[in-house]
């Protein structure tokens, strides 16, 4: 089955009398984009990149705000052989400029209003070609002009095969790496979720997060376009509690994903009972755990929708395991069992399989998962050994087989549903004159789900500034990864006898920040 991509995900939808080429695909900003008008403007923009000089391979970095053009590219680049690269637009130019030249993109297609932050990352911009969405500068391409009507070129030949997405996450180094998609997996990890989540064409599915993230598009979006259903596309530049239950009344949404400090100010918004939510069957959440409090408050305002914790990564499957609201009972905490196309062990640090209730890392096996991270074969070696991707997550499973988280061994912090990787500040820290060493740790915060919270160690006779050092790393790092609260001292970190820091000895903050 190596000839079925995802540039057949469209050409199905179009001729498929369930769903058909007029009923409508994407809404945004009200407007809403037929099937038909998705395939059409997705085939047209794809010519116009061949005319402009793509070739089949092609890096193609992505800087938007949620939109239509964002999925009008994804579905050309599927057309052409190419290959997506998502970028976070939260990112410091230099976070940026490193995706840039690590995937090695020749195409960089960026909205106009995110122009300027992004121009201290366009110096080398000689090798690679600019394309502006929305407002023109003139700098770059208009993206207007490559769907315009002219002699098309032949398409190239895709197999599901070819490498397709590149899904940038950072690791304990600090630095980001690309997991490589391919068509095949990314098909894998939207087919399973039409089969879990019993997606129809009747569905509505409302994207809170943004389609740059892994979550944003590979949650629900595509696998509801597949099954002919309908994606409504919710702005991502400030979530409005209030807006979202407006256009979850307006358009009927029956799914939508929240991380669970959304879905907490969803529940307490002040006129929640003044919205008709009644078409809503399924809310999922993830990225930490769902307090108790907001499963009793969702069930208290929405008896009659599900709600499921899941748990992913951006190396696939994005939705690893799960947990519906009946299951849940009695498990508070548990993140459930692996979707239907996944295999989950939780193993000793030999390899070997943990008994219930024993805490392992969390290995999984799917069709869905990356084939590597670009450039980076010893990264790709230890992630997959043994053909497992190793998680680098803590956790256990109970008598029946449900998971429980018990920790990340990457000291990955969440805050607000965002991923935030100590070794990426610490790094930044330390290269403060004023700073000898530094460690960054999370702490539960009732807002945010988890804060940062940074323990340097600063020389002599220094006289250390907490809006100082959060000025600084905001010019070098996006500002959701900039820690809350700081400790300053000039005793050593604790560390063991091999020099790894012990985090769990440093001193617990609590903050209502």
């Amino acid at each position: 089955m190596n000839t079925y991509t995802l540039r057949d995900i469209l050409s199905k939808t179009v001729t498929d009398a369930g769903a058909g080429p007029h009923n409508i695909a994407l809404t945004f900003d009200g407007r809403h984009v037929t099937f038909s008008e998705l395939d059409d403007r997705s085939t047209r923009l794809a010519h116009g990149l061949l005319a402009a000089g793509f070739t089949k391979g092609d890096k193609v970095s992505v800087v938007m705000y949620n939109r239509l053009e964002w999925v009008e590219l994804f579905f050309a680049l599927a057309k052409l052989g190419g290959v997506i690269v998502p970028i976070n637009y939260l990112l410091a130019a230099s976070e940026m400029q490193y995706i840039f030249d690590d995937s090695q993109s020749r195409w960089i297609v960026v909205e106009g209003t995110l122009l300027p932050a992004l121009k201290p990352a366009l110096h080398d911009n000689a090798k690679r070609t600019l394309i502006e969405v929305g407002e023109h500068t003139g700098l770059g391409i208009a993206y207007e002009s490559l769907t315009a009507a002219g002699a098309p070129p032949p398409l190239p030949d895709v197999r599901a095969d070819d490498l397709f997405l590149l899904q940038y996450t950072s690791g304990t180094t600090g630095f980001p790496k690309g997991a490589m998609h391919s068509h095949s997996t990314v098909l894998w990890n939207s087919h399973h979720q039409i089969v879990d989540f019993g997606i129809t064409n009747e569905d509505v599915y409302y994207v809170v997060p943004a389609l740059c993230w892994a979550a944003g598009f590979h949650d629900l979006a595509l696998a509801t376009l597949w099954r002919g259903g309908r994606v409504v596309l919710g702005r991502n530049t400030g979530f409005d509690p209030g807006e979202f239950l407006r256009q979850v009344e307006l358009h009927r949404v029956t799914k939508v994903l929240l991380v669970p400090t959304v879905l907490k100010r969803v529940l307490n918004h002040p006129e929640f009972d003044r919205y008709d939510t009644s078409s809503l069957t399924m809310v999922l959440s993830g990225g930490e755990p769902v307090p108790p409090s907001s499963l009793e408050g969702l069930k208290a305002k929405l008896p009659h929708c599900d709600v499921l914790q899941v748990y992913g990564m951006s190396e696939f499957p994005s939705l690893m395991l799960l947990i519906t609201g009946k299951d849940v009972q009695g498990r508070t905490g548990s993140t459930g069992k692996a979707c239907s196309a996944a295999t989950i062990r939780i193993v000793d640090a030999a390899g070997q399989d943990v008994p219930p209730h024993t805490i392992g890392e969390i290995i999984c096996r799917s069709p869905a998962n990356m084939v590597g991270y670009y450039n980076k074969p010893e990264a790709t070696a230890a992630a997959l050994a043994d053909g497992w991707l190793h998680t680098g997550d803590l956790a256990s499973y109970d008598d029946q087989g449900f998971v429980f988280m018990a920790g990340r061994a990457k000291d990955m912090i969440i805050t607000g549903g965002l991923n935030v990787y100590p070794a990426e500040i610490e790094r930044v820290l330390t290269a403060h004159t004023n700073v000898i060493e530094a460690a960054v740790v999370g702490e539960p915060d009732e807002k945010w789900g988890e804060i940062g919270v940074a323990h340097i160690v600063v020389r002599e006779n220094t006289h250390p500034d907490q809006e100082a050092i959060a000025a600084y790393l905001r010019e070098r790092i996006a500002g959701f990864k900039v820690p809350r609260v700081y400790r300053f001292t000039t005793e050593p970190l604790p560390r063991t006898t091999s020099g790894k820091v012990q985090k769990h000895r440093l001193g617990k903050v609590t903050s209502n920040a």
